[in-house]
């Protein structure tokens, strides 16, 4: 009972529960105490429980594993077993033999189910209570027996006395056979596992190759099976019979077989095994039977032989085994001798007593030869390390055959004396001395094995690697805590070097505070004291912290730090800004007033507190408040700031609410409707932000970029919020603006400290939907406002080129015209009540006591400024009706009818066409089409909606304007002879430059403006078309209607013409002209006075006045003016003289002109030597030449 009790409180499972449960306390109890410098790793009782897990869990996992390998070593000894192959036989195999290999087949399968434990009985609480659980087949000390054949190795384990846990379901023959081979027999036992090789194995003297074979793959099966140790110890057994009838030579023939296979067992399994000599069959010496007779089975069960010591065994040197052998064996000798005559005495047979009396001779006899056996087998050498005899041992497993009486065999022989036959031995069944040989001796000593060389130098190297690596991490992690330990303390010298400035700084930081601009980096300093370089701004290394870092200790006090500044410095800055917005509230900007008292309100209200609306008011006051050169990341500061604040919670300003400025500014907002509000709120608070908006860009395609551009210089890709597109209003605003109102409607009240009564009635209003259907009114004109700016705001993009319009036109005639894809998308955008559902069934259906609240709303809040409805409609008509030419334009008629868009899209085919006509007359140096096209396009259209009239107005009328512009370029190039020929020959020359000392030659004259001369040609054929000569200057015709284009060279195209008219009168390339002179007075000293034009004399001598006439140029082709007076002036002078082809011109240009009565008449005065005369001069036309402007003011042309 004692020892059950024992074996209870002793058990490993309980003694592991133990372990755990103090391990568990002491970490529960005593890790808060232990402390790492300031940190307490166990302080929080969750790190404690994640600990105790942990180690609760490696213990667990441990003990599977251990359980788990086990099982698989097992598995995979068995599985091994059963596949070994069989011994070849020439033999069939009879049917005994199969009925013992099923049966053996069996006993494994059960083998692999099932674990030993002590006496083989079945698992009880001592099983249970052990971690293992009971011990496997691979955790059972392995022995095997050896010797020759015939050696007693099989009876001596069948006798031993062990117990076979597989007998009582096989029966005693099961444990034979293993694997189908008749090689080794495996005797399975609940203390060890016993292999009995066959003697061949040991002898090899029948089949020398396959005995080896099998013999080696024996070996290799245990090497496999038990890689670490894979036996305890080896049985070599040595048969007194063969002792005792073998020569010299075949003893030492055995010894050498036994000592090479001992040998082979020590290297293939690279371990020194101890060996243990079985002397078997003892009972076959004569008188071994009769000595013993009388012991009882625990006598018998003893041990009857010697074990030496372990170094004794193991340093066999050269000299053998005999010594140690020759003393052991004489002490067993004499006891043997010493018990005789007690024996004797008990003895009463005669016969039997000359048996015992003879024994210990017989006994002794052995000896000798015992002795060269085993010095033969265990006698080491320089070149082999012998094998290790653990001790020798008689034993006896039954008594069968004939007993040898060596003493009398000896005295035979000696004396020539016949040899008298023994009579055989009666099996008696009884063993002597196996059963406590091996569970006293050998089973205890089941480590004394060594392990596997190989393997457990291998694992000592991982042992040394292991406990190096764990030495150099515990090294490490100490060096490392103490450099984190030095490093911490440098950090927190660094931060308390801050904390006396920070101190002061926080403690002047209300009364010295101008802004809120101001604020900030202190109030962020503050927050960021605890990151210095030390800690890498915050961003600790991995070198600080294994548990030491302090930072997080102080950034959670300058975080408490923090918020008392925040609360001390910058809430009230906040308060008093929004007082002050309250005192200077403007009333054309009630929403912004309504929204600062509701700020205000909040920080006296915290029951009304909403962050995000606070947030958003604060942020956008900075936004209109703020200095505009303020930097980006101190505006984030700013607001980082006022995130901190809000996030503790509801703020309470530290500031006295003014009861009077909240009254006053509340009758401010009296006159602000609600349903201003709520819709300011919808469109500030971006409900439909997740619908994406309408673009240009999107909606046109990709070609869109390419023919459209924004007036207002803003991108395509920018255009119509989502909140006004077709989807924000039916996915978002529609249940959004419900929401909002019923909101609104609930914040009024304290907002505006209306009464009960108000406030009750306003929900009661709200919720009959007549709040909501106002602010859904004014959405919708805001709708319309939208789209009017955005399609006001698309045009064509202004083309630098004919080829950019032509282009222009060509994708927008196209098939997927991006004008029609665009207005397809407005349409649609604006389309608000769906096809078919004209509205008509909703109205009209309103009870009368909804009739009554939306009086009472219009009474709290004034009539409906915005557009009515008619009766009938849908108020989504406010945006469908104005959109509707529109959608006219992109709806089909019809089935299998085009829509309208289709003529529009062919008016910009007909503007493509046009302009192409215009490039390739330009191109090839023709006329361009008539001008009349433009005026068409314009004409058709005005027909169509906008932006459609205007885009067709606008390119056509660019696209003419353009070709203009490229054909005066054509011009101006095919002018350029012109303008060579006129800077040569007419260029600075007389008549063009008075005071030129050249003259225009008359053939270059004519030449240049002659009829068909180069300035009439060019003209006429190039420029007659394109140019309005009715009006005075010539101008342009006028495209579309843009204004008439002159340019200086058409200018001079019009002079030019001027001066062929008058010069060239009379046709032919020759200019020519005819005055007559007509003499009105002349000075009385002058008797005559002659003026000679090439030959023609006009004469006049204070006689009749009469008209003569010249004609230019003069008849004689001399080209000579020559003027003379009678007598002589005083001075000596009678007259001039020029010459010239436009002499003539010069002589009037050096007289005196006065304008006559009539266009074709003027005076002349002549004055020589101070005299003058004068004379009537009368042109052949009105349009004469005599100083004609255009003379004076022509100049070449360079281009047009």
């Amino acid at each position: 009972m004692i020892k059950k009790i024992f074996g209870f409180l002793f058990s490993p499972l309980l003694l592991t529960l133990l372990a755990l449960l103090v391990v568990a306390l002491l970490i529960w109890w005593i890790g808060p105490l232990v402390k790492i410098g300031t940190l307490a790793p166990l302080e929080s009782e969750t790190t404690r429980a994640i600990v105790i897990g942990v180690i609760v869990l490696i213990v667990v996992l441990r003990a599977l594993y251990r359980r788990w390998r086990a099982r698989r070593a097992s598995q995979h000894l068995t599985d091994g077993l059963m596949k070994a192959p069989a011994a070849k036989s020439d033999a069939p195999v009879n049917g005994e033999q199969k009925i013992l290999d099923t049966r053996f087949s069996e006993a494994v399968a059960t083998l692999k189910q099932m674990r030993l434990h002590a006496a083989g009985k079945k698992p009880g609480w001592r099983d249970w209570m052990s971690i293992s659980g009971g011990s496997y087949l691979y955790d059972l000390p392995w022995y095997v027996f050896i010797g020759a054949p015939g050696a007693g190795k099989t009876t001596a384990l069948v006798n031993s006395g062990l117990s076979f846990p597989l007998a009582e379901k096989f029966g005693p023959g099961a444990i034979r056979g293993v694997g189908g081979t008749r090689n080794c027999d495996w005797w399975f036992t609940d203390e060890a596992v016993l292999i009995d090789t066959a003697g061949r194995y040991t002898t090899q003297d029948s089949h020398q190759s396959e005995d080896k074979s099998a013999w080696e793959g024996f070996l290799g099966l245990l090497k496999k099976a038990r890689p670490r140790r894979p036996l305890n110890g080896v049985f070599l057994t040595v048969s007194v019979a063969d002792l005792l009838s073998q020569g010299p030579e075949a003893r030492t023939q055995l010894a050498a077989s036994i000592r090479a296979r001992l040998l082979e067992l020590d290297n293939k399994l690279t371990t020194r095994l101890p060996v243990y000599v079985l002397v078997t069959k003892s009972d076959l010496l004569y008188g071994f039977t009769d000595y013993f007779d009388d012991l009882g089975k625990e006598q018998r069960a003893q041990v009857f032989g010697f074990t030496l010591p372990p170094e004794e065994g193991v340093q066999v040197d050269e000299k053998g085994l005999s010594a140690a052998f020759q003393r052991e064996f004489a002490l067993l000798h004499n006891r043997v001798n010493d018990g005789l005559i007690a024996r004797m005495q008990r003895e009463t047979d005669g016969t039997r007593r000359a048996a015992i009396f003879g024994f210990p001779a017989q006994f002794g006899s052995i000896g000798s030869l015992l002795s060269d056996l085993l010095d033969q087998v265990f006698t080491g050498s320089r070149f082999a390390q012998p094998p290790w005899v653990r001790g020798v041992y008689f034993t006896s497993g039954t008594q069968e055959g004939s007993p040898i009486d060596r003493v009398m065999g000896s005295l035979s022989r000696s004396f020539g004396i016949e040899r008298a036959m023994l009579a055989p031995l009666k099996s008696s069944g009884r063993s002597y001395f196996l059963t406590s040989l091996l569970r006293d001796v050998v089973f205890p000593e089941q480590r004394l094995a060594g392990a596997d060389v190989k393997l457990e130098r291998r694992r000592h190297t991982l042992r040394v690697i292991g406990v190096t690596a764990m030495t150099l991490v515990t090294v490490g992690l100490l060096a490392a805590w103490g450099y984190s330990t030095l490093q911490n303390m440098n950090y927190l010298k660094s931060v308390e070097a801050r904390v006396a400035p920070a101190q002061q700084t926080l403690a002047a930081l209300p009364a010295s505070v101008q802004n809120l601009v101001e604020v900030a980096p202190v109030l962020q300093g503050l927050r960021d004291i605890w990151k210095t370089p030390d800690n890498h701004q915050g961003d600790e290394p991995l070198s600080m912290t294994l548990g030491l870092y302090q930072g997080d200790k102080l950034d959670a006090a300058a975080r408490l730090t923090h918020q008392r500044a925040l609360n001390d410095a910058f809430l009230p800055q906040i308060a008093k800004r929004i007082e002050d917005q309250l005192r200077t509230a403007q009333k054309d900007n009630l929403e912004y007033t309504y929204e600062a008292l509701k700020s205000y309100l909040m920080l006296y209200q915290p029951e009304h507190f909403d962050a995000e609306a606070f947030k958003a008011w604060v942020t956008l006051d900075w936004a209109r408040s703020l200095d505009r050169g303020i930097p980006e990341d101190q505006r984030k500061a700013l607001e980082d700031q006022l995130d901190v604040l809000i996030a503790q919670g509801p703020p309470h300003s530290p500031l006295k609410m003014d009861e009077n400025l909240v009254r006053s500014v509340r009758a401010v907002l009296a006159s602000y409707p609600l349903e201003q509000r709520v819709f300011s709120r919808l469109k500030r608070q971006r409900a439909t932000k997740d619908i994406p908006a309408f673009s240009v860009a999107t909606a046109t395609g990709p070609s869109g970029p390419l023919v459209f551009e924004r007036i207002s210089g803003k991108p395509l890709t920018d255009g119509v919020p989502g909140m006004f597109t077709y989807d924000g209003y039916h996915k978002r605003f529609q249940s959004e603006v419900t929401v909002l109102t019923g909101l609104l409607a609930a914040e009024d009240p304290w907002v505006l400290g209306q009464d009960k009564g108000t406030a009750d009635r306003l929900r009661d209003v709200a919720a009959l939907g007549a709040l909501t259907d106002r602010v859904r009114r004014l959405y919708l004109e805001e709708y319309v406002k939208q789209w009017e700016a955005l399609l006001a705001d698309v045009r064509l993009i202004r083309a630098n080129g004919l080829e950019k319009n032509i282009e222009t036109a060509r994708i927008l005639s196209g098939v997927d015209s991006p004008l029609a894809n665009f207005l397809r998308a407005v349409v649609k955008e604006t389309t608000l009540i769906p096809q078919g559902d004209t509205g008509k069934d909703v109205v009209s259906k309103a009870t009368e006591t909804v009739r009554n609240t939306r009086k009472g709303l219009e009474d709290l809040f004034g009539g409906d400024p915005g557009k009515q409805v008619a009766p009938g409609k849908r108020i989504e008509s406010i945006v469908d009706d104005r959109f509707e030419p529109l959608r006219r334009l992109v709806t089909a008629g019809g089935p299998n009818q085009p829509a309208p868009i289709d003529d529009a899209l062919k008016l910009f085919n007909e503007v493509y066409v046009y302009l192409n006509a215009v490039d390739t007359a330009v191109k090839g140096r023709t006329s361009p089409p008539p001008g009349d096209v433009a005026g068409k396009l314009k004409s058709d259209a005005g027909r169509l909606p906008e932006p459609v009239r205007t885009m067709v107005e606008n390119l056509s009328q660019s696209g003419a304007a353009q070709a203009q512009v490229a054909e005066r370029g054509n011009l101006s190039q095919d002018l350029r002879p012109v303008a060579e020929f006129c800077a040569r020959a007419i260029a600075g020359r007389y008549p063009f430059v008075p005071s030129s000392k050249r003259d225009v030659l008359p053939e270059d004259f004519g030449q240049m403006f002659g009829p068909g001369g180069l300035m009439d040609d060019f003209f006429q054929k190039r420029l007659a078309a394109l140019v309005d000569t009715s009006t005075r200057p010539w101008r342009y015709k006028p495209v579309a209607e843009r204004g008439a284009i002159t340019t200086q060279a058409l200018a001079q195209f019009e002079r030019a013409a001027r001066i062929k008219d008058i010069f060239f009168r009379a046709g032919g390339r020759s200019p020519s002209m005819r005055m007559d002179f007509k003499p009105v007075e002349m000075d009385a000293s002058i008797t005559q006075f002659i003026l000679d034009v090439d030959g023609q004399l006009v004469k006049y001598a204070h006689g009749p006045v009469v008209p003569m006439a010249v004609q230019w140029p003069g008849p004689k082709g001399s080209n000579q003016v020559r003027i003379q007076v009678s007598p002589p002036s005083t001075t000596g002078s009678s007259g001039s003289a020029v010459d010239g082809p436009w002499a003539l011109f010069r002589a009037l240009d050096d007289g005196q002109l006065e304008a006559g009565d009539a266009p074709e008449k003027f005076f002349m005065t002549f004055q020589v030597g101070g005299r003058k005369t004068r004379f009537e001069v009368t042109t052949n036309s009105v349009q004469h030449p005599i100083r004609l402007r255009e003379l004076r003011e022509f100049s070449c042309p360079e281009g047009l």
